[in-house]
């Protein structure tokens, strides 16, 4: 039986090596001997086998610890190097040793087409007039939003031909492995799942199936919509990834403040002003609404900051909301300048009618 090598030897690292330092190592002979790189050379693949297991051991804290303390003779006989890391790198396909590069963030990757997944929402925020936002309106909003390139629809694959099936799928997208005697599907890490290899990257998008445009929306904003609303457009957001659905839009609703109205949920609040003897005498005044003029009923005896309801007078119904009501709120306003008969006729009201007592 040939002598195991020494694992530190192999990656060319001293055994105070870091994490890092192990890492840098593998990825450089990993590249070097991988045997896609090498077609058909026996011995740069039994040297990937050795390296990518000495680094199975070496990269797990508690392998390495207990082959530090008593090399191979450590353990035992059938010893997996590979057991809890998910990837059996002695079936040394493509596929596993991009995902084994995927999980740490580095290695070569080869190219591959990009698997589906859901475009990103876009949000923006846009101002609109009180008015409008009461009553309802269209607006036109321009998007920056990722677009599907009409080069190659999106699949990010140019139509130049080199394109064939995948050897390690053998176009079916999936691979069997067999796990501690369980058999399981996983996506072909070569081909990423579309069964197909070998085509070259679309050259107006690069391969991402993606490229950045603006579009022009016309967007129905509801009657009723309150300051800091959404409005959302399903299906509006960024295109989906290799076939996945595109996300939505969503446009947050800035509304501006009106000089006469105000808002309290579905009911609109306006203050009006009401001369001093008007409010004593009680007669009709003109309130604003959001149809014109309109004249109410004031109680003889009115005092400043009391409401007047106008029912229906509010925001308007829409949907299942029923419309909201106007209340116009009094504000008692005297005479700035007095002619001397009316200071005299206030004089004589204030001998007949003094203050209360506080």
């Amino acid at each position: 039986m040939a002598t195991k090598k020494d694992y530190y030897e192999l990656l060319g690292v001293p055994r105070t090596a870091s994490d890092k330092e192990l890492k840098a190592a593998y990825r450089k002979l990993a590249r070097k001997f991988h045997p896609d790189v090498n077609p058909g050379d026996k011995s740069a693949e039994e040297k990937f086998k050795e390296v990518a297991e000495a680094f199975a051991v070496l990269s797990d804290p508690e392998k390495r610890a207990k082959y530090d303390r008593g090399g191979h003779e450590a353990f035992g006989p059938g010893f997996d190097p590979f057991a809890g890391s998910g990837f059996d790198f002695r079936n040394f396909g493509f596929g596993e040793v991009t995902d084994f590069f995927d999980l740490f963030g580095t290695g070569r990757r080869r190219s591959r087409p990009p698997r589906p997944g859901r475009g990103q929402d876009i949000e923006t925020e846009i101002r609109i007039p009180f008015l409008d936002a009461v009553r309802g309106t269209t607006v036109e909003v321009v998007l920056p939003r990722q677009s599907l390139c009409t080069e190659c629809g999106g699949s990010g694959r140019s139509d130049r031909g080199g394109e064939r099936e995948c050897p390690d799928c053998r176009g079916t997208g999936r691979r069997t492995q067999r796990r501690r005697g369980v058999q399981v599907s996983l996506t072909c890490g070569t081909c990423g799942g579309s069964g197909r290899i070998g085509a070259a990257p679309c050259p107006v998008c690069g391969g991402g199936g993606r490229v950045p445009t603006e579009e022009r929306l016309k967007v129905r904003v509801p009657p009723g919509i309150e300051d800091g609303g959404r409005v959302r457009l399903a299906g509006k957001g960024d295109a989906g990834v290799a076939g996945g659905p595109p996300g939505d839009v969503y446009l947050r609703i800035q509304v501006d403040p009106h000089e006469v109205f105000r808002r309290d949920g579905n009911d609109l609040l306006c203050e009006v002003p009401v001369g001093l003897a008007r409010a004593a005498l009680g007669g009709t005044i003109a309130i604003p609404t959001l149809d014109g003029r309109a004249t109410i009923t004031l109680p003889p005896g009115t005092r400043s900051g009391q409401k007047l309801r106008l029912k229906g007078k509010g925001v308007p119904a829409s949907g299942r909301r029923p419309a909201g009501d106007l209340y116009a709120i009094v504000q008692i306003v005297p005479p700035k300048r007095l002619d001397a008969r009316s200071r005299e006729i206030l004089e004589e009201f204030a001998r007949l009618h003094p203050d209360p007592a506080p």
